[in-house]
C-alpha cells in the first residue's frame, strides 16, 4: 500500500489517503494497520481503527491532542453535552472532553452533576440551582 503523487510513490507520506477499499492512515508511505485513534485531513478529524477510517463511529475517542466526541466518524466541534464511553460519563465542550468542568450539564437522559469533567454519581444535594440524587438532577 503506497501513496502515489504525480505518478511517483511518496515513500515519506504520513496522513489519510484513499483507494478502492476505503480511506486509510499512512505513516511513511505505508498503511499503519496497528493505529487506532483520530487523525485529520482536509475534510476534518476522523476515527481510525486498525489503519482504516471508520465513517460510522459515534462516541468518544482520543488522539495526541486529547479526547473528542465523534459523530459519524468525524469530530463534532459543535457538541456540548454529557456523553459516555468505556471510561465513564464526560462533559463535552465544543467537541472536546472537558476534564476541568465543574457544574451541571445535560444530555437526553437528564441533567447531571459534573466534577472534574466527569459525572459524580455519588453526589446528592443541592448545587447549581438543582437538587441531585446519585449525580442526576431530580424534580
Amino acid at each position: 500500500w503506497w501513496r502515489i503523487e504525480d505518478g511517483r510513490v511518496n515513500f515519506s507520506f504520513t496522513g489519510l489517503a484513499s483507494n478502492e477499499n476505503g480511506w486509510w492512515y499512512l505513516e511513511n508511505g505505508k498503511v499503519n494497520f496497528g493505529y487506532t485513534g483520530i487523525k485529520n485531513n482536509a475534510y476534518g478529524w476522523w476515527r481510525i481503527e486498525g489503519g482504516k477510517v471508520n465513517f460510522s463511529f459515534t462516541g468518544i475517542a482520543h488522539n495526541e491532542n486529547g479526547w473528542w466526541y465523534l459523530e459519524g466518524g468525524k469530530v463534532d466541534f459543535s457538541k456540548n453535552s454529557v456523553e459516555q464511553n468505556e471510561n465513564g460519563w464526560w462533559k463535552i465542550t465544543n467537541g472536546k472532553v472537558d476534564f476541568g468542568f465543574n457544574g451541571a450539564a445535560s444530555n437526553k437522559n437528564g441533567t447531571w452533576y459534573i466534577r472534574n469533567g466527569k459525572v459524580d454519581f455519588s453526589f446528592s444535594g443541592d448545587a447549581y440551582g438543582y437538587s441531585f440524587s446519585g449525580g442526576k438532577a431530580i424534580g
